[in-house]
């Protein structure tokens, strides 16, 4: 749930480059569009990163990056006439972002999900995980409208921040739980 809010905030960085640094619709749909560049390169790199590691340490650091960027966006560090600033955020941000999209059932190995209910365990986590998609528009369009401009996109990106902060904590218990290492063998033959 914790890495689907912060997807959710990807619909809006385009309006944040319009709402905070002035720019019109289609520089604005450009900026926010490097987002969506990020979204192949993030989640390959972290599939690939989590399969030589493992995957708890990437989603530690990819919530990591979300909970940097969405600070610096939260604090309103990233300043008016720093299009170079701007567009690092929005890349180091999303690059996490699509990190966890990219890990969101990595963790099944690791929790020692036996594969014969693999099936239910994504069910269960996915109507659990993809609730934001209930609540994270209007929780959006409330503190866009209550605060305009700048205002509202820095509340938005802290309630991100927030997320992402419960969701590595959520990652540092898992792996504490999960420290004993698993035999493979068994969870194959369950």
């Amino acid at each position: 749930m914790c890495a689907y809010v912060a997807y959710k905030s990807t619909d809006d960085f385009s309006l944040y480059a319009r709402d905070a640094f002035g720019y019109n619709e289609v520089d604005a749909a450009r900026i926010g569009t490097i987002s969506f560049w990020m979204r192949p390169i993030a989640a390959v790199s972290a599939g690939l990163l989590a399969d030589r590691f493992n995957s708890t340490l990437i989603l530690a650091v990819s919530f990591s990056l979300v909970i940097a960027g969405s600070t610096f966006i939260a604090a309103g560090l990233v300043l008016p006439g720093l299009l170079w600033l701007l567009l690092l955020t929005i890349a180091a941000t999303s690059a996490g972002i699509y990190a966890l999209r990219g890990l969101y059932f990595a963790i099944f190995g690791e929790a020692a999900v036996p594969a014969h209910v693999t099936g239910t365990a994504v069910g269960v986590v996915s109507f659990v995980g993809f609730t934001p998609d209930i609540f994270m528009g209007p929780l959006m369009g409330y503190l866009l409208d209550n605060s305009p401009g700048a205002a509202g996109h820095q509340h938005v990106f802290a309630v991100v921040a927030l997320f992402a902060v419960f969701g590595l904590i959520s990652t540092v218990v898992f792996k504490r739980i999960t420290k004993s290492p698993i035999n493979k063998n068994e969870v194959l033959s369950s």
